[in-house]
């Protein structure tokens, strides 16, 4: 690899000037602003926070000045000073700023203001000291022309500034002027939107202005799947097309103009190269497209990829258009862009950068861990069994929100995007974890004095379903369920973990007899499926009454960890420690497969939500609409968490989320539906609840209701798990009613003891 073309040499006409410059730039991108600096040319020094130090002449002036998007100033060293704290410092700096010509730095008709940074170490009246300084420069004049300049605090000829520490006082003048971060393509904006020479900055450090030894670009690709008003596709464009972002300020923005040291010529011609260089690698790009690496630019809102479209043809790129992908697509729908293009090669080495929108931009903390993930996760899921790992660079408002990704050997770099601290986490993608506990299966020897028949009802068990499972690619399954009368557990899989839940014994059988047994189970449960003791979580399953299989554990004192399950394309959080229930029901997989299937372009409606997993796969089949409602706000929110782990934005309207009492909301509701699914406990006294609900008794009124919220052409699905449920027969005369628990029962559950009733129902 080499670095960018330095900008082109000149001879200057005036004489040599050596020039001590501190080149300034936002607090963190101290390094991206040396790795600019270099691949100018010009050698440079971090001397302290936001502060680099170069030695060198107008022409490396000017290169900063005309063609560095990090920096932000670049100050001349004029002169500095040793001083004691002890005695007046407003005097020494008077003392130190006579002591210079200023007549050889500007003229008696130009305007002058003075900057003052001091120490906080150091105790001195900041608006004398800035007073003192400005007599110094009057007197200076006075001295030689018996007059003196005018001071012009808002918009001066020349800015002094002075810095001030317990040791030294140091005198500069900003041959910038104006911010050298600000672009002038900056038309259209969103929320939060990222400052140019951040996104630079960041760009750098990614290592986008890389070339290949035959000069070609590093990167094929740049990939921005959140973009915003698009800062990162902007500059990442400029810096391919060799564009010099100081031209937007060449008219009379520079602090340099009207120093006496000034070349014109030289600056003149500097300018000229530099719009010749963007002309022509310009012209390249449009002329010769497979030399332009594929931008990609993405975003779930309209209404950004409109700004962005916009900023870029307020930079001058318009005729790039035609070139790049620059569309309205939401974060679920990355991979079935992105798949393709691995496919045939498109995408070999790309830059995924992006700023997702944390804080302001999403609004509740909740919802940013989610997001970071489901960030991971649907990279992962484009770039699998490729070999591809693309380099991932991500900003965070919170380095905790950056640790969740899955990249190789991070490196973080903290840094301010305005007034806030944000953290920018780089590296390479890591692929994903392949296959689970159920295909990574073997059968072998397991020898336990007492568990040997437990053991080899599991190794039966495991490798009869794990070509089933393989074949339909389920890997959240249950394997055993109480099968031996003395091992009275159930052990479901979710990936990598087991779940394992005690069904209380008997009380024929001893408190002892039952530990021993139970014990025997899970040593055999680890040793046959070979995982540790922290893939492994124990519940004790009694019968249950009202809501207490919906209610936190009374052990746990605190909220437990959630881990992802992934179920036909879509993750679910699951939690094996709060709940008796982990978030996902794995009997009523094949039923949320169903309604899958049947929700492409249409409006879902999902009562007794719980954790939404069926709104979830409704929502990745392309509802048009989907609506969730539940009695317990909680379960929404791990259901909204569950949308953003998808890439699904909960801020579209389309998905609604409801905190009701299931009977009055339908009640109140006039809204058709054209799918409706219901899966109600089988007993509720909650106290939100008015009065009980009991499925057997209330399961008429409760479809009766919701009938009269589906579309004529609509389907209803009922499930509920108690065992001896017997449909009301008058809904069978009111409606056509279809019994399809047997094909709502996966592989792995009894279907002579179906653990589930369901049914579909449909208007006559």
């Amino acid at each position: 690899m080499t670095e960018q073309n330095t900008p082109a040499s000149f001879t200057a006409s005036s004489p040599e000037l050596a020039l001590d410059l501190i080149v300034t730039c936002a607090d963190g991108l101290e390094i991206p602003l040396q790795t600019e600096l270099t691949s100018f040319g010009i050698v440079s020094a971090i001397k302290s926070t936001g502060r680099l130090t170069v030695t060198g002449n107008l022409q490396d002036l000017y290169t900063i000045c005309l063609w560095s998007r990090v920096a932000s100033r670049v100050l001349m060293l004029i002169k500095r000073k040793n001083i004691n704290t002890e005695y007046d410092v407003a005097e020494q700096l008077y003392g130190l700023a006579k002591s210079v010509n200023w007549t050889e730095q500007f003229k008696l008709e130009q305007t002058f203001a003075i900057r003052l940074s001091v120490d906080k170490r150091v105790a001195v009246s900041q608006q004398f000291a800035m007073l003192r300084i400005k007599d110094a420069i009057a007197d200076t004049f006075n001295e030689a022309y018996d007059s003196r300049p005018n001071v012009d605090s808002r918009n001066p000829d020349f800015a002094i500034f002075a810095t001030v520490n317990d040791k030294q006082a140091e005198l500069y003048l900003d041959l910038s002027g104006t911010s050298l971060h600000r672009r002038g393509y900056r038309v259209a904006m969103t929320e939060a939107p990222l400052k140019e020479n951040l996104a630079a900055a960041l760009l750098y450090s990614a290592g986008w202005h890389q070339k290949n030894n035959d000069s070609t670009p590093f990167y094929n690709a740049l990939i921005d799947p959140m973009c915003g008003s698009g800062t990162f596709i902007i500059e990442a464009l400029l810096m391919h097309c060799d564009y010099a972002v100081g031209i937007d300020k060449a008219a009379n923005q520079f602090g340099f103009y009207e120093w006496q040291h000034h070349d014109e010529r030289l600056w003149q011609q500097m300018i000229d190269e530099a719009q010749d260089r963007f002309r022509e690698a310009l012209a390249i790009a449009i002329e010769q497209p497979d030399t332009l690496p594929l931008i990609l630019g993405f975003d779930a809102d309209s209404g950004a990829i409109i700004a962005t479209e916009k900023n870029l043809i307020a930079a001058g790129l318009q005729d790039l258009l035609p070139l790049l992908d620059i569309e309205t697509r939401a974060l679920d729908k990355l991979s079935n862009r992105l798949r393709p293009m691995v496919k045939d090669g498109r995408l070999s080495h790309p830059l995924v950068i992006t700023n997702p929108p944390y804080g302001e931009r999403l609004g509740d903390e909740d919802f940013i861990r989610p997001l970071y993930q489901a960030l991971g996760l649907i990279l992962q899921d484009s770039f699998a069994d490729s070999g591809i790992h693309p380099m991932l660079g991500i900003l965070a408002a919170h380095v905790e929100q950056v640790d969740i990704l899955p990249i190789r050997e991070p490196q973080t770099l903290r840094c301010h995007n305005g007034a806030i601290t944000v953290y920018f986490r780089y590296g390479k993608l890591l692929s994903g974890q392949s296959g689970n506990l159920v295909s990574r299966f073997e059968k072998r020897e397991i020898e336990v004095e007492d568990g040997q028949d437990f053991i080899n009802r599991l190794q039966k068990n495991l490798t009869r379903l794990r070509k089933q499972a393989n074949k339909e690619q389920v890997s959240n399954l249950r394997v055993y369920d109480a099968d031996l009368p003395d091992f009275k557990v159930a052990v479901d899989l979710y990936g990598d973990y087991a779940h394992v839940q005690e069904y209380a014994p008997p009380k024929t059988i001893p408190p002892e007899t039952a530990k021993k047994r139970f014990n025997l189970a899970l040593m055999g449960i680890r040793e046959v499926l070979n995982v540790n003791r922290e893939q492994v979580f124990i519940k004790t399953r009694a019968r249950q009454s009202g809501n207490e299989q919906y209610t936190k554990q009374a052990q746990t004192d605190k909220r437990g960890k959630f881990y992802i399950a992934r179920e036909d394309g879509a993750y679910f959080y699951v939690n094996f420690t709060d709940y008796l229930d982990t978030g996902l029901f794995i009997d009523h997989r094949n039923m949320r497969m169903r309604i899958k299937a049947n929700s492409s372009g249409k409006s879902v409606l999902n009562l007794f939500a719980y954790t939404c997993t069926a709104s979830v796969h409704a929502a990745l089949a392309g509802a048009k609409k989907v609506t969730s409602v539940d009695l317990s706000q909680n379960y929404l929110d791990w259901g909204k968490q569950n949308f953003v782990l998808n890439g699904l934005d909960i801020n579209q309207r389309k998905y609604e989320f409801v905190a009701a009492d299931i009977f009055e909301w339908i009640k109140n509701n006039t809204e058709q539906f054209d799918v409706i699914f219901i899966d109600p406990p089988t007993f509720s006294n909650s106290k939100k609840f008015q009065g009980t609900f009991d499925v057997q008794r209330d399961h008429a009124a409760l479809i009766n209701r919701a009938m009269n919220r589906l579309t004529a052409d609509g389907v209803l699905y009922f499930s509920n798990n108690f065992t001896r449920f017997e449909l009301d027969e008058q809904l069978t005369e009111r409606y056509n009613i279809t019994d399809i628990t047997h094909q709502t029962i996966g592989f792995d559950f009894n279907p002579k003891k179906p653990i589930h009733q369901s049914f579909e129902i449909r208007h006559l």
